[in-house]
């Protein structure tokens, strides 16, 4: 064959291959008539629409699953298919129903092992079982709750104090920059019975707390980054970012196992034994299935986990409470008459200076809140339209159908989305853009919803041990704040999500503080 006729025939070749390829693709959408999402290619699936919607991922997805009439999306990214579902009965089947058969799946696992280990949200099977048997021993303890509580009211002060020295003043502050120091130093406090001191007047830089979030984002663009092992071969882009930021977090969990494991030496030389109530000693004197202590790279994984779920969760949500506070002056008033008529109508007399805070503090008990049922409300509206945790996703280890008939294979990645969920018609009515907080009132008091439709603290055996504690926390911090501040946004600023593993707010959120 002449250098010419083999030039030919390979233009040939690539014009047919071309053809095929757009002729593929042609009849696979016309094959899918009446399907709602993205456009499908050929060996590609939707990657490019993804990629190019990365920034803004969880209001893509609504955007598709508003259309839809059952609320369930499907797409692909180059061989990975993704079920993405609203409905609840869905949800309560994945979560609940047939729980063993979706697991968190060897691809989400993957993504996650290098930040989060094998820890209570990065592991399936008997560890997952293990870790979530120690922790809900400590959950369940009564002794946690009052020690939560007072934990909360202390760091809580700190922030009213902090507050104090910026009020009415030109000083801009980042307000969620000092929830996340807040609950930083709470979980710390709570959970490894340390003092951590980050929110004080100076705010010491805390490099594990700016190491931690860069790395949860970057773990989370790994979803439909389908480089990211090749990258983390090679050592370049974010991956190589990520392992040098690694270290930084692992320093930090290592120093507070370290120095606990000395405490409790020098306690076995004295013939006693460790008399703590919190997490960290829960796992340092837990036994695995062959009667050993766990070990330090176990005790590592759980550290971080609950680190992510003290801290980032509940510090996001009072971010994004905030920000609807400042859209809506009059949901503020409300909860600012509630707490003075629950807490406050028979304590008008505080004085002045710094003793108010303490003396409206010791006010605020577990009952007291208890009966803030507009507040709650108020909160749980911010949960439902700005979840911490936006998207969840579940693999199917055997082929199955849905109750809405969706069909799932093996291998598949079946996807509930908790911010597209807060927003759909569908679940929550013709306002559901709306931020009403009366939707979860019933003759003046707070009415749940079910976990598997307002899903932010996901459902069933894999429920948040952590709900009632985190809604403490919100309540105790917010109704301090909204007795005795109120914030205005600087202007200018432009408010959108990280896709990160917790959504917080991009940027952070920057107000100016006013008295009351």
């Amino acid at each position: 064959m002449s250098d010419t006729a083999g030039i030919t025939f390979l233009v040939l070749a690539f014009a047919t291959s071309v053809l095929v390829y757009f002729w593929i693709y042609l009849w696979r959408q016309g094959a899918e008539g009446g399907r709602v999402g993205p456009k499908e290619w050929p060996l590609f699936g939707s990657l490019f629409e993804v990629r190019a919607n990365t920034h803004r991922i969880h209001d893509w997805i609504y955007d598709y699953m508003s259309k839809s009439p059952t609320g369930t999306v499907t797409f692909t990214v180059a061989s990975n298919r993704f079920v993405n579902i609203g409905r609840p009965d869905n949800v309560e089947y994945i979560l609940k129903t047939n729980f063993p058969n979706f697991t968190k799946g060897p691809i989400t696992l993957e993504r996650l092992r290098d930040l989060l280990g094998n820890g209570i949200f990065a592991a399936d099977g008997d560890v997952w079982k293990q870790h979530r048997k120690i922790a809900s021993f400590e959950f369940s303890s009564h002794k946690l709750r009052e020690i939560s509580t007072d934990a909360y009211r202390e760091h809580a002060l700190h922030l009213m104090l902090f507050l104090e020295t910026v009020v009415d003043s030109l000083k801009q502050v980042d307000i969620q920059d000092l929830f996340m120091r807040m609950t930083m130093d709470s979980i710390c406090k709570i959970g490894f019975g340390l003092d951590q001191h980050s929110l004080t007047p100076e705010l010491p830089e805390f490099q594990f707390g700016k190491a931690f979030d860069t790395l949860a984002i970057m773990s989370a663009n790994r979803v439909f980054d389908v480089f990211w092992k090749l990258k983390r071969k090679l050592n370049v882009g974010q991956e190589r970012l990520f392992h040098t930021l690694l270290p930084v977090v692992d320093s930090f969990t290592n120093d507070v196992i370290y120095h606990r494991r000395e405490e409790l030496a020098k306690l076995q030389a004295m013939g006693q034994t460790l008399d703590r109530h919190d997490l960290l000693s829960r796992f340092m004197t837990a036994k695995d299935a062959n009667g050993d202590l766990l070990s330090d790279t176990v005790i590592r994984d759980a550290v971080l986990n609950f680190l992510i779920a003290g801290r980032d969760t509940t510090a996001c949500t009072l971010s994004w409470f905030v920000y609807v506070l400042c859209l809506h002056p009059e949901v503020a008033e409300k909860c600012f008459q509630e707490i003075q008529e629950v807490v406050g109508k028979e304590h008008t007399d505080l004085g002045q200076g710094i003793d108010r805070f303490y003396k409206f503090g010791n006010l605020l008990t577990f009952e007291s809140l208890g009966r803030l049922h507009y507040l709650h409300a108020a909160i749980s509206e911010t949960l439902r339209l700005y979840p911490p945790v936006a998207r969840d996703g579940r693999y199917a280890v055997k082929d199955d159908i849905l109750p809405d008939g969706t069909v799932v294979k093996a291998g598949d990645n079946v996807v509930y989305i908790p911010y597209a969920m807060g927003r759909m018609e569908l679940l929550w009515g013709l306002d559901a853009l709306e931020y009403r907080p009366e939707r979860w009132l019933k003759d003046g008091r707070y009415c749940p919803e079910s976990p598997f439709k307002f899903s932010a603290f996901q459902a069933g055996p894999r429920i948040c041990l952590g709900k009632d504690t985190a809604y403490v926390q919100m309540l105790m911090t917010s109704a301090m704040f909204i007795r005795w501040f109120c914030f205005e946004l600087v202007p200018n600023q432009s408010i959108t999500y990280n896709v990160s593993l917790v959504m917080s707010i991009k940027n952070g959120l920057k107000v100016f503080v006013r008295h009351k």
